[in-house]
């Protein structure tokens, strides 16, 4: 899919079914004690059957996922087809380049920079970190990089490996909403970013547009990373949408994520469980029947004992918890809440793919109307990543 009427219709199609469904994917799981679809009891019925086990086949598998979610609610949801692979050959680097990228994090600068159009343009590199992407690029095509990044640190420690590889590299500490980092960006650029998360990635691609630079090449991360309380739409089809989505309902286009080790998913099944519970002991012990976040915690807290994450939860929000609480049975109850949620997330996770591809067209058409081409593909595998989209964009001839 290519030409303006395919990415519009498609849009356009995206864009009635979610407003038709608002009522299974714009709600929080957490808020709620049972299932909230009571007035459908085949749903109900179908999702009080599942297992865990069944439920983390369906999660790993979106197709069959919104699939399962359709023949329930009697709605078409299976409406978008996988975007195409656009894999390319990685070059072979010195074991030594690499040193201190995590696997799956190389991985996919491999794979990104690999689809980069070998040319002698100057590369601006967004939100670089340390430069790793540029620096590879820098590298493999022998392309003059320049790598914006606001945290000193990280541009000392990427111009230290710049300087180690002999790559024509400078990371430059630059704040990219500032108006210094508009004056960095010009049409003979070429302009990449990988994973810059929510208005990071925004600021590029309208910064790119307006500067008419030559080609944009982005993989967008983290949609709900942003500054207002609900998105700003980009093209003038998202504009003309009734759809508003808050950063709750962008944060469900990110809730994938690629299988963790056992370890990791008993924390992830003890944390969630943990936090129901006290979920439940906070709303006798305030009198108010709503649903209280806690902020993030340190894994090892989740070694020790159900009490003692109870008495770090109530000082962190300030309550007083009564003596000779039935932490068992309320830790009993946790679980069994979290089965119910995870119940939930069936239905509300049938339509993270669907989210965020409304997202990449927005995304797609605001290019569009900039006069640029634009693809959009995977660069990798979602096993690698799942954020793996890309949007390549090449300005047009005036």
């Amino acid at each position: 899919m290519s030409n303006d009427a395919d990415w519009n219709a498609q849009f356009q199609s995206l864009d009635t079914l979610l407003m038709k469904t608002r009522q299974y994917w714009q709600i929080l799981p957490f808020s709620y004690l049972a299932l909230p679809w009571q007035e459908n009891h085949k749903l109900n019925q179908a999702l009080s059957s599942l297992s865990l086990n069944d439920i983390d086949e369906l999660d790993g598998d979106d197709k069959k996922l919104r699939q399962f979610v359709s023949s329930l609610i009697n709605l078409e949801l299976d409406i978008i087809d996988n975007l195409p692979d656009s894999h390319q050959p990685i070059e072979d680097v010195s074991p030594h380049f690499n040193t201190g990228i995590k696997g799956r994090k190389w991985a996919q600068i491999q794979r990104f920079a690999a689809l980069i159009p070998l040319e002698k343009s100057p590369i601006l590199e967004w939100c670089a970190g340390k430069g790793h992407l540029g620096r590879l690029l820098s590298h493999q095509q022998s392309r003059n990089v320049v790598s914006l990044e606001w945290q000193p640190t990280l541009c000392e420690q990427g111009n230290t490996l710049a300087r180690k590889h002999q790559v024509s590299q400078h990371v430059e500490q630059v704040d990219v909403f500032s108006s210094e980092a508009e004056n960095l960006l010009a049409p003979k650029h070429h302009a990449v970013a990988l994973h810059a998360c929510g208005d990071l990635h925004v600021r590029l691609l309208k910064l790119g547009a307006y500067q008419k630079v030559s080609q944009l090449s982005l993989a967008p991360c983290c949609y709900h990373l942003i500054q207002t309380n609900n998105y700003n739409p980009m093209s003038g089809l998202a504009l003309s949408s009734d759809l508003l989505l808050s950063k709750q309902d962008l944060s469900l286009s990110m809730q994938q994520s690629v299988v963790s080790g056992s370890r990791e998913k008993r924390h992830r099944v003890t944390e969630v469980s943990w936090r129901l519970a006290f979920d439940l002991i906070q709303r006798e012990v305030r009198g108010v029947n709503e649903y209280m976040s806690l902020p993030s915690i340190k894994q090892s807290l989740l070694t020790g004992s159900f009490s003692a994450f109870c008495a770090w939860a109530a000082q962190q929000k300030k309550i007083t918890l009564p003596d000779n609480l039935a932490y068992e049975r309320y830790e009993l109850n946790g679980r069994e809440r979290f089965l119910t949620i995870r119940r939930i997330e069936v239905v509300t996770h049938a339509f993270r793919q669907l989210i965020e591809r409304w997202l990449l067209l927005d995304r797609v058409l605001f290019l569009k109307e900039n006069n640029y081409d634009v693809s959009l593909f995977n660069f990798c595998s979602s096993s690698v990543t799942p954020r793996n989209a890309m949007i390549q964009a090449i300005k047009k001839p005036t």
